[in-house]
C-alpha cells in the first residue's frame, strides 16, 4: 500500500486472493464510508463524520480488507472489560460469498480479544445470519422494529471458548 503506513492484521488466501486485512488509517474512512453506502441501503450506513467519530473512540477499532488496491470489506468493533460488539460488518458485493466476511470478523474478535461477543443483524439478512452462525455467534433474542418499522434485529452472541485457539 504506497504512500502510507500499513498496520497489518491478518492476511489470508481467499478465491485466490491474497487478502490484506489492516487497521484503518485516516485515509481509509472516505472509501470506507463508499462501501457503507454501497453495502447498505436506506440510511443505516455509517458516514464519514460518524467513522471519524468511532475511529478516535478509545477501544473501538475499524479494520478494512483489501485485494490489491481495492478495498473490498470493513469490520468494526469495540470492546469494554471482557465485553465486545461487532457494530458493522459490511463487504463489496463483487466479492461476498468468497470467506471475506468470515476473514474479518476472526480478525477483530482477534483484536478486540474478549471473553464475549455480540452482534445484530436484520432478521431478513439470512446470508449474515449463516456467516454469524457458521462463526459461533448464536441467537439469544428478538429486538423488534430495532432497524425501522417491521424490520427486526436478532441479538447473536458468541462466547470465546478456548484461548489457546486464538
Amino acid at each position: 500500500m504506497a504512500g502510507y503506513t500499513v498496520r497489518l492484521v491478518a492476511t489470508h488466501e481467499v478465491a485466490g486472493y491474497q487478502v490484506w486485512i489492516q487497521r484503518a488509517t485516516l485515509r481509509d474512512l472516505l472509501p470506507v464510508a463508499r462501501l457503507q453506502r454501497l453495502c447498505f441501503p436506506d440510511g443505516q450506513a455509517y458516514g464519514l463524520v460518524t467513522l471519524a467519530v468511532l475511529y478516535c473512540w478509545p477501544g473501538v477499532e475499524i479494520l478494512v480488507a483489501r485485494i490489491g488496491e481495492r478495498m473490498a470489506g470493513c469490520v468494526v468493533g469495540d470492546a469494554q472489560h471482557a465485553q465486545a460488539r461487532v457494530l458493522n460488518l459490511c463487504v463489496a458485493p463483487e466479492f461476498r460469498r468468497q470467506g471475506i466476511g468470515s476473514a474479518l470478523l476472526g480478525a477483530v474478535e482477534r483484536v478486540l480479544d474478549a471473553e464475549q461477543y455480540t452482534l445484530m443483524v436484520e432478521d431478513k439478512n439470512l446470508p449474515a445470519q449463516e456467516l454469524y452462525r457458521r462463526s459461533g455467534y448464536l441467537p439469544v433474542s428478538e429486538l423488534r422494529h430495532y432497524y425501522g418499522r417491521n424490520r427486526h434485529g436478532i441479538l447473536m452472541q458468541k462466547r470465546r471458548r478456548d484461548r489457546t485457539c486464538w
